[in-house]
């Protein structure tokens, strides 16, 4: 009790001295900031940052570096090396100074010599006057553009000193060829001098080869002094002594031989001087033996002057060509090519009724002239009058060889069955057109075109009533329903089916799921397709089905049977009925052969709307009109590629065809169709693929969507 009772009296001192310690005591000062060399701060406040800081004067970082101006390094780090830096603009090897007459930018301003400010006043600079023309030999650049005397362009052709001329080199070249004198300071003098090759050296003398020659060949003067003149001086050959003459081996020579003059002065004048053979004298004219003669002969000129124009100059013209099939000879026209048809020498007669010309069994004429009549197979014009067999209304109904008769002065194909081309024409039998529509169908029985009107047998009008052409089954050709067990007929005018069709069972006939036909005779197949619901003839595999049908498995079962279907591949196949009718390429069917309407690929909602009359309606193809094609080496329409598909038939499809796989700008804009693989064949063909059709990826089908199931692959679904 006592010491706590002492404590709380002792307490107020105790703090009073502690208060007084304080206040007679503070705390030391923090250490001083150094400073840091290099890093751009003023460290210890004392207004000097890095080395402008004395503390930092003796740090390496600081130490002074002076810039080498010789060695391409900038040894101060300002950015600037050698002469480029401010501190070598005093160092000796620095400083540049122009030199004013040596064509160099010493001092590298871009400024030669006296053009060159630092050169100005300086001996062989002017005062800015014009170089030309008075001051082109006072070695002073006057106009200061760094060019001085002859190598001013100004200069050039300004007199450069007495008988010196500047050049267009630049520089002096000599004018006065003939005073003795080194003119432009080359150490060369006259004809010496290259600058006087060809020039003046005085009167009727020339520089040549670096001497004197003779200048004028015509002056009668030895103009060079060398005992020639004229002609006779070797310096004149080939060149001029007077109009119309040339030096020639020593001796003038006329050259003008069309202008009624002795040029050369040896008392003869144009064709009848030697000199002027085998040298125009106008144009069809040529000099030859002393006189003019006429070489173009097909003109209606008298090239010649000699009063015979052409052909009826002779012998000028004889031998030549006056045109086509057409020689010059014994002073007229003569015809060289007798079996052209042609008159080639005008004078109204052609081929062998040109009896002055044309003769002999060489140019296929008669030698003995008879009716041609007689033979209008052999190649002869026997009767003289220009025109050969056929050609020859003589022969008109007559017979040209086996198989053909002479018609409307040609020949024509009358035996249109024996895979002959009897008239030589290139096309035979029903391909010839003279063998369209002639006659009647001669067998119905002979799977013939015998009168190659495009319809065969019991499909041919004529053969409507031959007994061979009636109580027709199904699948014969027919062309009313009377010829039919059925009595219907699905002739070509109105079905385009090739030479008709029987059938039976018209909207009666029924087909089940399992592919049984109800009311259809044996041998037939009840079907409801774009050709509307009937029974057609049945085949099987791919074969069983008469020409310009194809066997076909419309569902691609096995279990089903096939059915005939109408396929033309020529228009052999259908009725001859004018170039625009034949076998459409894209419905393979017997009609126009382009109705204008969309082709594979198209855009379509119903059959009717393609050319091919198939419109494929499924999925999200937005309609594809697409055709059918023989399976094996069959065609389509236009670019289509044939699809041999999947079943074991006798057709394909045609689908558009394209190029590049991938490629969506050859397909139908709008349309999912993508250029790539068919789903059979692996040609490139626009298309998207529908359900049930065989995919790899999503993108293959028309709604992107591809199902791969075990072992069986992928599958386009909705």
């Amino acid at each position: 009790m006592m010491r706590v009772a002492i404590s709380m009296r002792l307490f107020p001192a105790a703090l009073l001295a502690l208060s007084v310690w304080l206040v007679a005591c503070p705390p030391p000062a923090p250490p001083a900031k150094k400073e840091i060399c290099g890093n751009g701060t003023d460290d210890n406040g004392d207004g000097k940052a890095d080395c402008f800081d004395p503390v930092c004067f003796d740090s390496p970082f600081c130490a002074l570096t002076l810039e080498n101006c010789i060695n391409q390094v900038d040894d101060d780090k300002n950015g600037l090396t050698d002469c480029a830096d401010p501190a070598c603009q005093t160092d000796v090897n620095c400083l540049r100074i122009e030199n004013c007459d040596n064509g160099i930018d010493d001092n590298g301003d871009s400024k030669v010599d006296c053009a060159d400010g630092d050169c100005s006043g300086k001996p062989g600079c002017g005062d800015g006057g014009a170089e030309a023309p008075l001051s082109c030999f006072d070695t002073v650049d006057n106009d200061n553009d760094g060019k001085r005397d002859c190598a001013d362009r100004e200069c050039v052709g300004q007199a450069c000193g007495a008988g010196c001329l500047c050049s267009d080199a630049g520089v002096r070249g000599e004018a006065d060829c003939g005073n003795l004198q080194d003119d432009d300071g080359d150490s060369k003098a006259d004809c010496g001098d290259p600058d006087c090759e060809q020039q003046t050296c005085g009167a009727g003398c020339a520089c040549v080869g670096g001497a004197r020659g003779e200048g004028e060949c015509n002056d009668g003067q030895d103009n060079d002094s060398d005992g020639q003149r004229d002609c006779a001086d070797s310096d004149c050959s080939m060149r001029s002594c007077g109009p119309g003459c040339t030096c020639k081996a020593g001796n003038k020579s006329e050259t003008l031989c069309t202008d009624t003059q002795d040029n050369d002065g040896d008392g003869m004048m144009d064709c009848a001087d030697p000199d002027c053979a085998m040298v125009a004298c106008g144009t069809g004219c040529l000099c030859s033996m002393g006189r003019k003669v006429e070489t173009l002969c097909t003109d209606t000129q008298d090239n010649d002057g000699d009063g015979a124009t052409d052909c009826f100059d002779t012998p000028d013209c004889d031998g030549t060509g006056c045109g086509t099939g057409c020689t010059c000879g014994s002073g007229r026209k003569k015809e060289v090519a007798c079996t052209d048809k042609q008159d080639n020498d005008g004078d109204g007669l052609r081929d062998c009724a040109d009896t002055m010309d044309c003769t002999g069994a060489a140019n296929h004429c008669a030698t003995t002239p008879m009716p041609e009549s007689t033979a209008c197979s052999d190649g002869i014009d026997n009767d003289n009058n220009g025109f050969i067999d056929c050609e020859d209304t003589g022969c008109n109904g007559q017979a040209c060889g086996g198989g053909c008769t002479c018609r409307n002065s040609g020949k024509a194909e009358t035996n249109c069955s024996d895979s002959v081309d009897n008239d030589g024409d290139g096309p035979r039998d029903c391909a010839d057109p003279d063998c369209v529509g002639v006659g009647m169908e001669s067998s119905c029985t002979d799977t013939l075109d015998n009168n190659c009107d495009g319809a065969i047998d019991c499909g041919d009008m004529s053969c409507v009533s031959n007994a061979a052409c009636s109580n027709l089954p199904i699948g014969r050709a027919c062309i009313v329903g009377t010829q039919c067990t059925s009595g219907t007929c699905r002739d070509e005018a109105t079905s385009g089916w090739p030479g008709g069709s029987c059938v039976a069972g018209v909207n009666s006939c029924t087909r089940s799921d399992a592919g049984v036909s109800t009311g259809c005779p044996t041998g037939s197949v009840c079907l409801g397709d774009n050709f509307g619901t009937f029974c057609r003839q049945q085949c099987s595999g791919s074969s069983g089905c008469r020409t310009g049908y194809a066997c076909h498995d419309d569902d691609e079962d096995s279990d089903s049977p096939n059915w005939c279907t109408p396929l033309c591949s020529s228009d052999a196949q259908c009725r001859a009925m004018g170039s625009s009718y034949g076998c459409n390429p894209w419905s393979k069917l017997c009609e126009s052969k382009d109705k204008q309407l969309p082709k594979y690929g198209g855009g379509c909602s119903t059959n009717a709307d393609c050319e091919s009359g198939l419109c494929l309606r499924a999925s999200n193809n937005g309609g594809y009109c697409y055709g059918w094609c023989a399976r094996a080496g069959g065609t389509c329409g236009g670019d289509g590629v044939c699809e041999p598909g999947a079943s074991g038939d006798g057709t394909g499809r045609c689908l558009d065809g394209c190029a590049m796989a991938g490629s969506t700008s050859e397909c139908r804009s709008g349309s999912a169709q993508t250029c790539g693989p068919a789903p059979t064949g692996g040609q490139n063909v626009c298309y998207c693929r529908i359900e049930g059709e065989r995919c790899a990826v999503n993108g293959d089908c028309c709604r992107n969507s591809c199902i791969v199931f075990p072992i069986v692959g992928g599958v386009c679904v909705l």
